[in-house]
């Protein structure tokens, strides 16, 4: 690593030096370097002055130089690129803090494995008999193949345990995996322990079974979608644990934050009763970041009378919010709602269960074929709900699927479901923006991203003027992307699942657009057209903002990753995925510096490198910008932050290589 030059600097130490910054001397004056300001123009300046935590001056060198002291560091960058520290407008910090876990890594690996993995997980930690035992980052999307021993996820754990309830948790944090121990726990209305089965998902759980994968005895076969299920098995007992973990190392959140260069971060949905590990943070110091919260409580869950009881949830918040007032670094006014769940669907479920998130039109029914050569599932048709087979009700799911090639319930007609009725997703969002609250709502599908906007244009029309974040836009529809720039309203997207991924594709695309058995892909079908729309979006106007939803995917939040994604909508050496939705490298800059700071409701504080600022910045060892341009954009993704200085110290240094 070429290292920068600090001396000391004397040569400008008189009173009769100009002063670009006021008053006020140096601590540090940075030259040599192209420093993204971040401003209305996009300046690259050359050299940097910062004093007493914040920025004092950034443009030439000779203005910074006029700044230095006797006691003033001069650092020369070297040429390289200087950001302001990044925002994350989308993180679970607390859940991607690196404590020693088991996890599957989100490698995409056989059941065979997965099965090897779990089993040695369980001997390593010395489990006893009857204990919970969680499994992190499982890629439910890719991979999992069966084998002649090994047909579903429950099997496979099953082979690991059967004395331990196994759970594994998906690596976006709505799909998991159970074994039979685990399925065993559930408890009815009455709790009693009855189980998941097929006989309890047509009794008891009913309500469960769009969200339970099946086998073609209709039996669970380990895959859950979505808490719904996970509360019938009891699965906060393996939360406890996990969270005690991290209760004990509150240092290690810092270490997802400083080496990627994020000072500044939402959380994305901060669980209250978590919040110790931000006191305990704050209260040693450590805490180099600024936090916003995002307060997550179950909407329905406070009642009154049988009625939704938003005004006890508001009041829980506003605590909170108070509690937070003066802090200096953390700041609790957001709240977090889900408008919906997740757009993919389970083509290794017989039948292949259907994605939940909202859709504005009926997801299609993909029949699905193995593929040995590619070791993976391709669609071989399409089962049409009106065609005279589905209208058949007098043979059983076995002999129905014999003679006719797809599962019977197959024929259902579904568009997916909000993950509350309309009006109390409506009622909620005016009753948190009239507590003084912005919200972050998670939508994925067009229908729930309608209703976001619903919501917040109603809230707006009794007097909110809260500028509000909706976050994930997986599909949005043209005319819905208009209302965003009018209503005030900021774009979050993650950048890196804005590109192609062959196997995860096969559990979303069929689903929405034809696929064949050659192709998944229809460049003009509905979703290829409107999934990450991150173009068409600026060019309505709106404001787009980078998050990483980490550890959803990965525990690393991959900023540089985001950004490739962003630029060239490719990464992983795969094709791109409709490239007339890449943003430029300035956007994708400014979505995770000063768009950040403006949606995190602190641009006069930070987000960009101005005087006055806070003296957030990051040294990258490679200058992205460059990249970008000169056609080298699959490169971003390799960036390293150098170093990461937070109110005006510096609070990670890359070790040399």
């Amino acid at each position: 690593m070429k290292k920068m030059l600090v001396a000391a600097a004397f040569g400008c130490a008189m009173a009769a030096c100009a002063h670009p910054g006021g008053d006020k001397r140096a601590d540090h004056v940075f030259v040599n370097g192209a420093i993204y300001v971040a401003d209305a123009g996009r300046t690259i300046a050359g050299a940097m002055a910062i004093g007493d935590g914040e920025i004092l001056f950034t443009g030439d060198e000779a203005g910074a130089r006029a700044l230095a002291g006797a006691e003033t560091t001069i650092v020369d960058l070297g040429g390289r690129l200087v950001l302001p520290g990044l925002h994350d407008s989308h993180l679970h910090p607390i859940s991607a803090m690196p404590i020693e876990t088991c996890s599957l890594e989100n490698r995409p690996r056989p059941l065979a494995e997965i099965s090897a993995e779990a089993a040695a997980c369980i001997a390593r930690i010395g489990a006893a008999a009857g204990t919970p035992v969680g499994i992190d980052l499982w890629n439910y999307a890719a991979g999992n193949q069966p084998d002649e021993r090994l047909q579903t996820i429950r099997q496979a754990l099953d082979a690991a345990s059967a004395a331990h309830p196994i759970l594994l948790f998906g690596s976006d944090g709505h799909h998991y995996g159970a074994n039979s121990a685990a399925l065993a726990r559930a408890r009815n209305a009455r709790g009693e322990r009855v189980g998941l089965s097929a006989a309890t998902l047509a009794s008891d759980f009913s309500a469960l079974a769009p969200y339970v994968g099946v086998d073609r005895a209709g039996e669970p076969n380990g895959r859950l979608t979505e808490t719904y299920a996970l509360e019938a098995i009891s699965a906060d007992e393996w939360a406890a644990a996990d969270i005690e973990r991290r209760r004990a190392a509150p240092d290690l959140l810092t270490a997802v934050t400083a080496p990627r260069g994020i000072t500044s971060f939402l959380d994305a949905a901060a669980d209250p009763e978590t919040l110790d590990i931000y006191d305990a943070l704050e209260k040693s110091g450590k805490l180099h970041a600024r936090a916003t919260l995002a307060l997550y409580f179950d909407p329905t869950a406070a009642r009154a009378g049988g009625d939704v009881d938003f005004s006890t949830t508001m009041a829980k918040a506003a605590a909170i919010r108070e509690k937070y007032k003066n802090a200096p670094h953390i700041k609790a006014t957001f709240l977090k709602l889900f408008a919906d769940g997740v757009m993919e669907g389970d083509p290794l479920s017989t039948p292949p269960t259907l994605p939940n998130a909202a859709l504005s039109r009926d997801y299609l029914q993909p029949i699905y074929e193995w593929d040995d050569e590619a070791a993976w599932v391709r669609v071989k048709g399409y089962v049409d709900p009106a065609s005279a087979p589905c209208a058949v009700r007098n043979l059983d799911a076995a002999a129905f699927q014999k003679r006719y090639g797809f599962h019977p319930a197959q024929c259902a007609r579904s568009a997916g479901t909000l993950q509350h009725d309309e009006q109390t997703t409506l009622d909620y969002i005016k009753a948190g923006d009239a507590a003084g609250f912005t919200f972050n709502i998670h939508a994925i599908g067009d229908r729930a991203v309608k209703t976001a906007l619903d919501g917040i244009a109603l809230a707006g029309r009794d007097g909110g003027r809260r500028r509000h974040i909706i976050t994930h836009l997986q599909l949005t529809r043209p005319e819905d992307r208009a209302r965003f720039a009018p209503l005030g309203v900021y774009a979050s997207m993650t950048f890196a699942w804005a590109v192609i991924d062959p196997q995860y594709d096969t559990t979303v695309f069929p689903f929405i657009d034809r696929a064949t058995p050659e192709s998944l892909y229809d460049p003009d079908g509905y979703y290829y057209r409107n999934a990450y729309a991150a173009a068409s979006l600026m060019r309505a106007g709106a404001t787009i903002i980078a998050g990483s939803d980490a550890p959803v995917d990965t525990i690393d939040p991959r900023p540089f990753v985001n950004i490739e994604g962003a630029v060239s909508r490719a990464i992983a050496d795969n094709p791109p995925f409709n490239s007339a939705e890449a943003i430029t490298i300035e956007d994708a800059i400014d979505a995770y510096t000063i768009n950040g700071a403006r949606a995190l409701q602190q641009d006069e504080l930070t987000g960009s490198l101005e005087k006055g600022k806070r003296a957030d910045f990051i040294v990258l060892d490679q200058n992205i910008i460059a990249l970008a341009k000169s056609g080298a954009a699959s490169r971003i993704s390799e960036t390293k932050v150098l170093e990461t200085w937070f109110d005006g110290e510096k609070v990670f240094e890359r070790p040399a290589e």
